[in-house]
């Protein structure tokens, strides 16, 4: 088996039909889908049963609702492909995913990226001129995959460092596919209940071991921005608890990863970033106050726009007081 693609899924009848259907229009070979139902109470699980009794490589599994960590979990436990896609059930596959076997056949990295094209709730609402879904630009070996297209080979390092010198970068695991052994072996799982920023926590703990990479700049998927998802209706305790879970998983790769001057410049930065991120939930001036104090004590540099958060919620701490 080449290609497994793990397919959460918890009410999203009206995009379920057109999601799946990308996948089967598609020319892949010698691959498997792995539905979960996440306790839909829609009509998803029985548009999914339809699909496992038509598709003999179609699984489905059912079950009461855990999350979408637990069900990425669930699907790569089940998986039994050499590589394994974490695909959203309101998303689109584009016809370029073909590419990942162009790459397969010549190269056999740890994960492969690629861009993806949004658009908001329906795809004949067109394409949305974005960047933020596509990957930086990052020095390394140039594959010649087919006629008149590259991939760009690097590793882990070299992609931390330079998403660290552009203080940004795109999280989403749905704009990368990868190598099962390495996630098994590594034991890289999703954090369970951690929303949002699980891919956040994901792509760190992956970047951190160093991986071999495998850049494709082509779409292969196009993402769907919806109104009713999880990323558009969370509340604010949620965030904060995740981006505080997350800052004390980023301090545990600090202290294990920091053992040279580029990794703990990237730690740092990251750190910092989640910081400012826990801060802009607006926290009591207590806890902003015992935020500066835990990087202190971890020998972070507060960063500059960090003071600046915490001052600004000092200041509306007072206006309130």
């Amino acid at each position: 088996m080449q290609l497994s693609i793990v397919l959460p899924v918890y009410n999203v009848e009206p995009y379920l039909r057109e999601c799946i259907n990308s996948i089967y229009q598609q020319k892949l070979m010698n691959f498997e889908v792995i539905a979960i139902n996440d306790g839909s109470t829609d009509n998803s699980l029985k548009i999914l049963k339809e699909y496992a009794q038509k598709y003999e490589n179609f699984h489905l599994v059912n079950q009461s609702n855990k999350g979408l960590s637990s069900s990425r979990n669930i699907g790569l436990e089940q998986s039994k492909g050499n590589y394994v896609y974490f695909f959203d059930a309101d998303d689109i596959l584009s016809h370029s995913i073909n590419s990942f076997y162009d790459i397969c056949k010549i190269e056999s990295p740890d994960i492969i990226t690629f861009d993806a094209d949004v658009f908001k709730d329906n795809i004949k609402n067109g394409l949305q001129n974005t960047t933020k879904y596509k990957e930086p630009i990052v020095p390394g070996r140039i594959i010649k995959i087919k006629t008149n297209q590259n991939a760009i080979a690097f590793n882990g390092k070299e992609y931390l460092n330079i998403i660290c010198k552009k203080k940004g970068y795109s999280p989403v695991v749905w704009k990368r596919i990868y190598k099962r052994s390495f996630l098994i072996e590594s034991n890289i799982l999703f954090y369970p209940n951690l929303i949002p920023a699980e891919d956040d926590l994901h792509l760190f703990q992956t970047l951190f071991l160093n991986p071999e990479i495998i850049h494709l700049s082509k779409t292969l998927v196009l993402h769907r921005i919806r109104s009713t998802s999880i990323m558009n209706t969370l509340n604010t305790t949620k965030s904060y608890e995740s981006f505080n879970i997350i800052l004390l998983e980023l301090f545990n790769m600090n202290r294990k990863h920091g053992i040279n001057e580029e990794d703990i410049k990237v730690t740092n930065w990251l750190i910092n970033f989640f910081v400012r991120r826990i801060h802009s939930q607006k926290p009591t001036l207590k806890e902003a106050t015992r935020l500066i104090h835990l990087i202190k004590e971890n020998k972070v540099p507060v960063e500059f726009k960090t003071l600046l958060k915490f001052l600004r919620n000092f200041m509306r701490n007072e206006i309130k007081s």
